[in-house]
């Protein structure tokens, strides 16, 4: 907690030297709270309020089972007492997917089959803490100052991830491994398998989520010509510390989005299946997949080291996440309660042995909505989806929102790909990335009020 405290401090402290250089150089700082908020989501700044008793001692799902006071709801409570009408009780056309996702929270707390509602609880005062704390931001800060916003937090947590990165594993600097998580010497090394980067965060999983995320954002500003040689040195920034973190499906994931939106960029107003859209997008990236896999410097790390525990692990895993599946069906186990289930299952129990496999998330983001939301929830995922990209390319090929857009499509499709493999998408340190990406690219979309559609383009 103390170390936490000193990084809030510092943090504070960079912003206010930013602040103050933006006011003698006259510019307009308006966007440096809400850029200092999404700044601290990785740290995860927040007051234990409370921490229920569970039979899983790592974790009950894929998010905290604590009860916290967060650093966003804290802020909202001070931009509610300065914000003039803040018209909290406004509901938006453009919100749907939130009303989704309370729904599936409301059907989580009266599932019989939910073992870990404090877990469901956990997750629903997170979800809440953002989007009220987006909400408030979105009355107060104009499109342009929002995107401001993203930008400078995404800078200083790029070029901060890559100086750690840097300093371990590149320079063998243990130490940076443990400053802001604990437990992050262990996840670095991978219980002594091999070396990768963390960053700020606790796994190589979640920095390479990350910094794929921050890639799709900067190569859309970097396409559309906002802050485009920062932008293009802030790429590769991040592809670098995509290297240093030796994760397989990062790597994999960052060719396919960055050949994407380039695509979509220029073809957003062509059909999305065609037999243009195969031969420049979907070739291109085929082919150089192939080359990053099997002919490339980085082949070993597919197809030697650790690869063949990591994919029987993870076929276990998915065995596990459709079993507790068949079990509830319907409406699954209830959010964020799935190892819980499993322990407290006596039936699982007797079945499953490996200790990785009952103290860690299942390594498959669709199969653990799946089995905690079942089918209900899963049909929404898709629907979410598909919605999501067909209005991002509808809103590209106009030329309305397009970054938040292009890196809309981003998210989705990291979350698609990152999915198939690891929980990080939906650990409470990157989730509220998608939270915010999600929320403002609806906000500022073709569907929003006329007045709120902007370019976000120069």
């Amino acid at each position: 907690m103390l170390l936490k405290i000193l990084i809030f401090f510092v943090l504070v402290a960079v912003y206010l030297v930013w602040y103050t250089v933006n006011l003698v150089q006259k510019k307009d700082s308006s966007h440096l709270f809400f850029s200092f908020i999404v700044t601290c989501i990785p740290f995860q700044m927040s007051f234990p309020l409370y921490t229920p008793s569970y039979i899983s001692v790592d974790g009950i799902g894929s998010f905290t089972g604590k009860i916290f006071l967060m650093l966003p709801l804290i802020a909202s409570f001070w931009l509610l007492l300065t914000q003039k009408n803040p018209n909290l009780l406004y509901r938006y056309k453009n919100e749907r997917w939130v009303i989704w996702i309370l729904l599936l929270v409301a059907i989580s707390f009266v599932n019989p089959f939910n073992v870990a509602r404090w877990g469901t609880v956990a997750f629903a005062v997170a979800l809440l803490s953002y989007i009220l704390f987006f909400r408030l931001m979105y009355n107060k800060l104009n499109p342009i100052q929002i995107l401001n916003g993203i930008f400078c937090s995404f800078l200083l947590l790029c070029v901060l991830n890559f100086c750690l990165a840097i300093l371990y594993p590149l320079l063998n600097v243990t130490f940076v491994t443990t400053i802001f998580q604990a437990g992050g010497d262990m996840w670095a090394t991978r219980n002594g398998t091999r070396a990768g980067a963390i960053g700020i965060f606790v796994t190589p999983a979640n920095l390479g989520l990350f910094s794929v995320i921050a890639s799709g954002l900067f190569f859309a500003c970097y396409l559309n010509g906002f802050k485009k040689k920062l932008s293009l040195i802030l790429i590769v920034m991040a592809g670098i510390t995509i290297i240093l973190t030796y994760s397989r499906t990062s790597y994999i994931t960052l060719v396919v989005i960055l050949i994407m939106l380039y695509y979509l960029f220029k073809n957003a107003d062509k059909p999305l299946l065609s037999l243009k859209s195969f031969f420049l997008g979907v070739l291109p990236a085929a082919i150089v997949l192939y080359w990053l896999v099997f002919l490339s410097p980085f082949s070993a790390t597919f197809l030697k080291t650790d690869a063949d525990d990591m994919y029987q692990a993870r076929l276990d895993h998915w065995t596990m996440g459709m079993d507790i599946f068949h079990r509830s069906p319907v409406i699954g186990v209830g959010i964020n309660s799935h190892l819980e289930f499993v322990n407290r299952s006596p039936e699982m129990s007797k079945v499953i042995h490996n200790d990785f496999l009952t103290s860690n998330p299942i390594h498959n983001t669709h199969l653990i909505i799946l089995a905690e939301t079942g089918i209900i929830g899963f049909t929404l995922w898709i629907i979410f989806i598909i919605m999501s990209l067909r209005q991002a390319k509808i809103s590209i090929a106009q030329n309305v929102n397009t970054i938040l857009s292009l890196t809309q499509i981003a998210v989705i499709v990291i979350y698609i790909i990152y999915g198939c493999t690891d929980w990080a998408p939906v650990s409470h340190s990157t989730f509220p990335l998608f939270l915010l990406f999600t929320f403002f690219f609806n906000k500022y979309s073709i569907s929003s009020k006329p007045a709120q559609a902007v370019t976000l383009s120069t």
